[in-house]
């Protein structure tokens, strides 16, 4: 799998409609496009602020407190990392 640019994904992820960008993170993930709407609709993220959590979840650099309190610092950003996990656990 290629590296995915971030910044040009959130950049994307703002000027797309709520489908388009489902679509595009479907398309990233093992996960369908309603399992998407469903977690951004329960969490009431944007899509640009869904994108900055997955990116820092991504960050290789970052420790697990880093990541944390990063995506704490965005707004919807828990409640967004919660409904994904619960669909894994």
């Amino acid at each position: 799998m290629s590296s995915i640019n971030w910044n040009e994904l959130a950049t994307q992820a703002a000027q797309q409609t709520d489908t388009q960008f489902a679509s595009q993170i479907a398309s990233l993930t093992s996960m369908s496009t309603t399992e998407i709407t469903t977690f951004i609709q329960e969490s009431a993220i944007s899509n640009a602020n869904a994108v900055k959590v997955l990116q820092e979840v991504n960050n290789a650099a970052s420790s697990n407190n880093q990541k944390a309190t990063a995506v704490t610092n965005i707004d919807s950003g828990v409640s967004f990392l919660i409904s994904i996990v619960s669909k894994i656990v």
